[in-house]
């Protein structure tokens, strides 16, 4: 993640004077020194966000504590609530949207230092425990043996998540991925298929013919991933899946939680115990 004119702040060896062990470091630099393995950046965006798409020289950990977070990658878009971060391989383009008050941080892992045994674009459990470990690393001075064995436990807790992937497939034709970014900025709306083909001049039937070629599914079934993994990061922060599901338009909880089990193969309370089953079992 990286946005133009910016820099990115980093913490380098402790061994440095303090105010050179907390200095700005331009993002087109090596983010992390040769011996360490990873490194993180905070990223506060007290206004709406969006990145420029980039692509880093190191593994990126791409996480979130606060607000909503969107990445778009390898053709698709992934959300990023704050039980969950998203892994983009080195090299990988990519482009990161924040909300106004979100707070997201990007942790990067030195390919020659962290070797790991899966490829591609992944969502990665952030259990208490790993996020705490990322952060102690990041603000807190220490010895550089123990810094060492620090990253190494933080290292060993990333693992890719073994429940239902987050990521939504994106259109590729223009007209399609306008219609597809107004659904993303407002799930809710109810807008029918007929509409929305009028929108761009098409008919209904070429439009989801066109949907279902460019991203391999339904616009119906494309509309229900966005409103569900919408809801992953409403329903992480804490707010009641009733509440949930009236802002997504389902005026019937038991509705959005039958759509919910569909996507995901549990209820949403089912789905977070899952996931944090996962979490901790990497502790």
């Amino acid at each position: 993640m990286t946005a133009e004119g910016s820099a990115v702040r980093l913490w380098g060896a402790p061994t440095l004077e303090r105010d050179e062990w907390t200095a700005s470091v331009e993002t087109d630099e090596p983010k992390v020194e040769e011996r360490w393995l990873l490194t993180t950046g905070t990223f506060p965006t007290p206004e709406p966000t969006e990145w420029a798409t980039t692509a880093h020289r190191e593994h990126e950990l791409l996480w979130s504590t606060t607000g909503n977070v969107t990445v778009e990658a390898a053709g698709h878009l992934w959300m990023v609530p704050p039980s969950l971060g998203i892994w983009l391989p080195a090299g990988t383009p990519h482009r990161v949207r924040a909300s106004a008050g979100a707070v997201t941080y990007a942790t990067f892992l030195s390919p020659e230092q962290v070797a790991v045994d899966w490829t591609g674009v992944v969502g990665i459990p952030m259990g208490r425990l790993l996020r705490e470990l990322l952060l102690h690393n990041q603000n807190e001075e220490m010895p550089a043996e123990a810094r060492l064995r620090l990253q190494r436990v933080g290292v060993d807790l990333i693992r890719p998540v073994r429940t239902v992937s987050l990521d939504i497939p994106l259109p590729k034709t223009p007209e399609l991925l306008t219609i597809a970014e107004r659904i993303i900025a407002d799930p809710a709306d109810d807008r029918t298929t007929e509409e929305w083909a009028r929108m761009i001049g098409l008919s209904g039937r070429t439009l989801m013919r066109w949907f279902q070629r460019d991203t391999g599914v339904s616009l119906t079934q494309w509309r229900i991933l966005v409103r569900v993994r919408s809801a992953l990061i409403d329903i992480a922060a804490g707010k009641p899946v009733v509440a949930v599901s009236r802002r997504l338009g389902y005026a019937n909880p038991s509705t959005f939680i039958d759509l919910f089990r569909q996507v995901t193969g549990h209820t949403p309370a089912a789905y977070f115990r899952s996931v944090n089953g996962v979490a901790e079992s990497s502790l």
